[in-house]
């Protein structure tokens, strides 16, 4: 009897897998958190992507005088507003390109992203904390791509050292943040 093999052999070695992909139709208008004034919000159907690495030219040489490049690890969160037919695109920077986080610290974008999320789930947990250690963020981007239908997100403009814009997360379907 002829045994029919159920899984076939490559002659290339790669990894199969699917990750799903931001969707966002051509013609709707991008905005970015720098668009927006501070504590401005935008509402819409939250995608997350996988982590990307970005490479760029600093504006430093090294020792031969070549330009020093740069790698940034990021994820994309997408909210995507049909009927205004916009979507905001925020990058957020991770340190390496890994989920297992050891260390999320307060004045990131990571760090607000995580405690909104964290204190919409259950208010008041992360009252007096700076630190976030041992995270998962894939727990967080599954969570948000696999059952959010709603999404509402708050500009925060930081100003210190660096400035940058923000954002806290303050609506998930229908659980909001109270802060």
């Amino acid at each position: 009897m002829f045994k029919e093999e159920t899984e076939q052999k490559s002659l290339f070695d790669l990894e199969l897998d699917h990750e799903d992909m931001i969707e966002v139709p051509e013609e709707y208008l991008q905005v970015r958190l720098a668009d927006m004034e501070d504590k401005e919000t935008f509402t819409g159907k939250p995608q997350t992507s996988g982590i990307n690495v970005r490479e760029f030219e600093t504006e430093n040489f090294d020792e031969n005088g070549e330009m020093i490049m740069r790698k940034v690890y990021q994820i994309r969160l997408v909210l995507v507003n049909d009927e205004e037919e916009q979507y905001l695109d925020i990058n957020i920077n991770l340190k390496q390109n890994d989920y297992q986080i050891q260390k999320v610290q307060k004045g990131s974008v990571l760090f607000d992203f995580i405690q909104s999320i964290l204190e919409i789930e259950n208010k008041g947990r992360t009252a007096g904390k700076n630190v976030f250690r041992n995270v998962n963020l894939k727990q967080f981007t599954d969570f948000i791509n696999n059952n959010i239908e709603v999404m509402t997100v708050r500009n925060i403009e930081r100003h210190g050292r660096y400035n940058f814009n923000s954002f806290q997360v303050i609506q998930l379907n229908n659980m909001e943040l109270n802060i």
